[in-house]
């Protein structure tokens, strides 16, 4: 052997080792994040047992799971989140409740949306997940595109789902959208902002809380912001979170194929909109209006609250929840006019 191929040789298993390193490290994170979530459900009195469960195709979805009875609540996150998000809300709640991550989100398998039609793969996911939890039907309270993820399987499957709960203005309603995620989601700049990630839970409530998601950012508990920022690590979910963006937005806006607001006139399944009066993604008066049209739907605005309902008001949102859930099926979406419509 020459000193050449020894060479080679040391270098190969450097590389082998470092890669092993590498991926040691991201196992222990993934380990960690997951024991530093079941406590903040804990934390907020979420008794939760916490597994994996796998579709046909061998895709594999992380839950919390607490509770018992049927149909179960789904409780499915927004775009760019994990199920922690719903840490405040789901120990509020009665009866079997199932908090997933999202496909490229948290601990579930990555997913490149570039490559995969975004409605197409929401309704084979959550048919995927009921079938996993053998949930022949369904209660579904979905944020932003967790109710686009909701809204779509309803229209596809509404046999499955008994009621829809969207909590903060639902993607594929409007185009509208804040357009630092249009630019994070553009192929030219998105790539300059992925360069300059937010390491600090203070500069995630200033830049991002703050701006797009909530009224008031300082009420946002630091545990959620720095568990945010440990999701942001987890292998394949950054990528994901850019091939969504990628897929859903344009500079324009939210891509036209994607809006199914005329389609939800149609969808006869009870809807309650839970809508913040300062959600920064649409106005009240778009889901009013969608209310309005809708065989079943209704809407409660909340004053001085923002896209994530569920972590400014959660008590609010548990008991509007529930009453909704419990409500006799004639009554679960009652057509109120605009101007009747809950105001909390």
């Amino acid at each position: 052997m020459t000193a050449s191929d020894g060479t080679s040789a040391q270098r190969r298993r450097r590389a082998r080792r470092r890669i092993g390193t590498e991926a040691a490290g991201r196992a222990r994170a993934a380990i960690e994040f997951e024991r530093e979530r079941e406590q903040l459900f804990a934390r907020y009195g979420f008794d939760a047992l916490s597994h994996r469960v796998a579709d046909q195709e061998g895709r594999v979805t992380y839950l919390l799971e607490g509770g018992t009875g049927d149909p179960p609540t789904v409780l499915v996150h927004g775009g760019l989140s994990h199920a922690g998000e719903w840490a405040p809300l789901a120990g509020r709640l009665g009866g079997r409740v199932i908090v997933p991550d999202r496909p490229g989100c948290g601990l579930s398998h990555p997913v490149d949306y570039r490559h995969a039609a975004i409605r197409t793969s929401a309704i084979e996911w959550v048919r995927g997940l009921l079938d996993a939890i053998d949930a022949p039907q369904a209660d579904l309270v979905g944020n932003s595109m967790g109710g686009y993820f909701s809204v779509v399987f309803a229209l596809a499957h509404p046999e499955r789902v008994r009621r829809i709960v969207l909590v903060g203005a639902p993607a594929g309603v409007d185009r509208s959208v804040p357009m630092f995620l249009r630019l994070w989601g553009n192929p030219l700049i998105g790539p300059l902002i992925r360069r300059l990630p937010i390491r600090d839970p203070e500069q995630l409530r200033k830049r991002v809380y703050g701006p797009l998601l909530v009224a008031h950012p300082e009420d946002v508990a630091t545990e959620i912001l720095e568990l945010d920022l440990a999701n942001g690590e987890l292998p394949g979910v950054e990528s994901s979170a850019y091939s969504l963006l990628r897929a859903a937005t344009t500079l324009r806006g939210v891509r036209k194929r994607l809006i199914v607001r005329d389609e939800l006139a149609q969808l006869d399944v009870p809807v309650l909109m839970l809508w913040g009066a300062s959600d920064a993604f649409a106005g009240p008066a778009s889901g009013e209006d969608l209310a309005a049209r809708m065989p079943s739907g209704s809407i409660d605005v909340l004053a001085d609250t923002g896209h994530l309902p569920h972590l400014e008001r959660p008590e609010a949102i548990a008991a509007a929840i529930a009453g909704f859930l419990a409500s006799d099926a004639r009554d679960a979406g009652s057509a109120r006019t605009p101007s009747e419509r809950k105001r909390v």
